[in-house]
């Protein structure tokens, strides 16, 4: 349909500078397509070149796409050999070679190329989703002392860290409206990550409209999924153990139809890769951007609902004793209702900026689902604000521990500082100890 459809991992021929994609946080996903018909191009040779001297060759191939692993994040140059071009397929469209910017954690950054017939015998816009800037060479800066390492991971940590608070917030709402640690809240972020695919990628809307219709569709998710199944097993008197088994069934069944609706491999949202604001060593496209506003203005949005109006206020009375806010008038179903909606909406919203930040796939929500789970415990379980504390906290110990430690066990390193961190403090950053036990 004209967009990066699902992709498996290239291996990479001919390194000069090998990188073991098992020590690589982050990479660069090169994409290789005819203007015409946006059919993909094999056998098309490619050269990366960055930080630190960092440069190696690659080789697309039968899906057009290869994966080139990157060390260290900072600003990188990806060139098309066009001498490898079949001389019926025409040249490169747009800058070549052209600069994509690394953040650093744990993303894969696309790039895209188009091959065309050349217009007005030079260079010409690039098709549609494909990532252009003006052509600097190599980069040499990015890694090269301490600090220049520290100083990007802090920056994509917060932005990881903000993207984590969305959902975790419902998590956390859910919990204190219905005491329910619901396994499926993955599913609901890796829903809004493919509707907002499917909006920006597949039908080439606007990803501002990836964006909403993303949260909006998780919206109704959620009020689905409460509707048709967790207020008929409430009112059965279900218990909370059975629940929650029941949301690791439900976890698995959707897990497994993602899958078997868009197959197992990664989806690549269009982006642009270039560098659209640059601070010394950090070097930040326009999604990293405009993706921590997107999210500082809806969870300020969310305290406002919780502290100043009366469905907020209805909501933390519930979240404090559910037993006494029904016995004081408030309508508790329609309550957590409104809860699962919420929660469902942040989850989707989360997806789709997910989308941004790296490729989706069917289990994009089950991998981050346990550093969910680890913010809200260490922020305080049922409390939205701890969930937001805990969130920042997460996202930047996963990625500066990389500095330290292989990228691979980098969500070790947060959960044991999260562990370390209940010992002294077991109720969690925000929480109160009578809600332990």
């Amino acid at each position: 349909m004209g967009t990066a459809t699902a992709a498996t991992a290239s291996t990479v021929p001919s390194a000069r500078t090998a990188v073991d994609p098992a020590d690589a946080a982050q990479s660069i996903d090169v994409w290789i397509r005819l203007a015409s018909d946006r059919s993909n191009v094999p056998d098309i040779d490619v050269t990366v070149t960055g930080p630190g001297g960092f440069s190696e060759d690659a080789t697309t191939g039968d899906d057009g796409h290869v994966i080139v692993p990157i060390a260290d994040p900072g600003t990188y140059s990806v060139e098309v050999d066009e001498s490898s071009i079949p001389k019926d397929a025409g040249v490169v469209r747009g800058d070549n070679p052209r600069e994509v910017v690394v953040p650093g954690g744990d993303t894969e950054v696309p790039a895209f190329f188009a091959i065309g017939e050349a217009i007005g015998g030079s260079s010409s816009t690039p098709a549609p989703g494909s990532t252009s800037a003006p052509s600097t060479g190599s980069s040499s800066s990015g890694g090269a002392s301490l600090i220049d390492r520290i100083l990007p991971r802090v920056a994509t940590g917060l932005i990881f860290g903000l993207l984590i608070a969305l959902a975790a917030i419902g998590v956390s709402l859910i919990y204190g409206t219905t005491g329910l640690n619901n396994f499926a809240h993955g599913e609901l972020v890796t829903f809004g990550g493919l509707v907002g695919y499917l909006i920006s990628g597949v039908a080439h809307l606007p990803g501002w409209m990836g964006i909403v219709g993303a949260m909006i569709a998780g919206g109704v998710f959620g009020w689905v999924q409460d509707a048709g199944l967790w207020k008929p097993l409430r009112k059965r008197g279900v218990a909370l153990i059975p629940l929650m088994i029941v949301s690791i069934g439900l976890s698995l069944a959707l897990r497994y139809l993602y899958q078997f609706i868009f197959g197992p491999g990664l989806l690549v949202t269009p982006n642009d890769s270039s560098a659209f604001l640059k601070i010394g060593p950090i070097s930040l496209r326009q999604t990293d951007v405009y993706s921590p506003i997107i999210c500082i203005v809806v969870l300020l949005l969310v305290a406002y609902l919780l502290l100043r109006t009366r469905i907020g206020k209805a909501t933390r009375a519930v979240s404090d004793n559910r037993s006494l806010a029904a016995a004081s008038g408030i309508n508790v179903e329609r309550v957590i209702r409104i809860v699962w909606v919420a929660g469902g909406a942040l989850a989707g919203l989360a997806g789709a900026l997910i989308g941004y930040y790296q490729p989706v796939n069917w289990e994009t929500g089950a991998s981050i689902l346990l550093l969910i789970f680890a913010a809200v415990t260490l922020g305080g379980l049922g409390t939205a604000f701890g969930a937001l504390v805990g969130s920042l906290v997460i996202g930047l110990l996963v990625d500066l521990s990389t500095i330290i430690i292989p990228s691979n066990m980098k969500f070790v390193a947060a959960l044991l500082v999260m562990i370390i961190i209940l010992i002294f403090r077991p109720q969690g950053i925000l929480g109160r100890k009578d809600r332990i036990g």
